[in-house]
């Protein structure tokens, strides 16, 4: 009896260990080593996933893009040692329904002789926020940022429950030692009405890649990244949360009835002015007459 017993703990063991391996081999296919690289053609690296893959901002689908993205033999390579990007601070600043998200990042090591001089940041923006892209382009043109694009659902006047989610993607020129700060604008869309009367809305840690400089002259220009971090996170940083202001639903009788009230008095208070103002008007014409 001990020993059936024995086998059948064995047993479950070995089951429990060949699923722990299957799933850490799963895993490992999914995911992607920060040693990867990969070339794009277009000037931003979102221009070229959407122009080859579909308008899904699913993040196997991108892993898969960029695998496919390889380089060509005459694409020139230095032998440095990888860099590693170390998110140091995260967070949403500001008040109302316009924020910045401020985000600082700090590259270890970084040689100042390496090609590779502009960091990319992929930011994945949740639902129920936008980025204006004229306002980025306003920021761009004061070298707030060297280049900067919006892709994905780019109309701001869609409310959270029609829109669908967008992506920016900013290039930073690297500094000397290596640290940068991004400020970038955004915007609460309406959120549908609650319960708490707060919609929250939580973003997740960007993508970040180190790549070649554009040249913007240059036709059939094949520009070479490293991946730094794709879809996972680098530190034990806090969620950057940002709860917007909504509706409550028990709320929605009261406010109808008040505007409804309010429209009334006010249709009344125009038709009542329209009135005099006609009945002085004649009073006047009377007493010329």
């Amino acid at each position: 009896m001990g020993s059936k017993r024995g086998r059948s703990v064995i047993s479950a063991i070995f089951i429990f260990f060949a699923m722990s391996c299957f799933d850490s081999i799963s895993t490992t296919q999914v995911g992607m080593s920060d040693s990867d690289t990969f070339c794009i053609s277009d000037h931003y690296v979102m221009q070229s996933y959407f122009t080859t893959q579909s308008s899904s901002l699913n993040e196997l689908e991108f892993r898969s893009f960029l695998r496919l993205r390889q380089c060509s033999e005459n694409i020139s390579y230095e032998d440095a040692p990888p860099a590693v990007a170390m998110l140091q601070h995260r967070d949403i600043t500001g008040e109302g329904s316009h924020r910045h998200l401020l985000t600082t990042i700090k590259l270890r090591p970084f040689h100042s002789k390496s090609q590779l001089h502009e960091l990319v940041i992929v930011e994945r923006l949740p639902l129920g926020v936008f980025a204006d892209p004229f306002e980025l382009h306003s920021l761009q043109q004061r070298r707030a940022f060297r280049d900067v694009s919006v892709f994905g659902d780019t109309d701001l006047e869609q409310p959270s429950i029609r829109s669908n989610r967008s992506v920016v993607e900013i290039h930073v020129e690297i500094n000397g030692n290596g640290e940068i700060s991004v400020k970038l604008p955004l915007h609460a869309r309406y959120q549908p009405i609650g319960e708490s009367g707060y919609s929250r809305v939580e973003f997740g840690e960007p993508d970040l890649f180190l790549c070649s400089r554009h040249v913007p002259k240059e036709e059939h220009e094949e520009r070479r990244c490293l991946v730094l971090s794709v879809g996972r996170s680098k530190t034990q940083a806090r969620s950057v949360v940002w709860e917007i202001p909504a509706g409550i639903r028990s709320h929605t009788e009261y406010v109808s009835v008040v505007t409804f009230v309010a429209a009334v008095l006010s249709a009344v208070s125009i038709l009542v002015a329209s009135v005099l103002s006609t009945k002085v008007e004649s009073c006047k014409n009377t007493k010329q007459l």
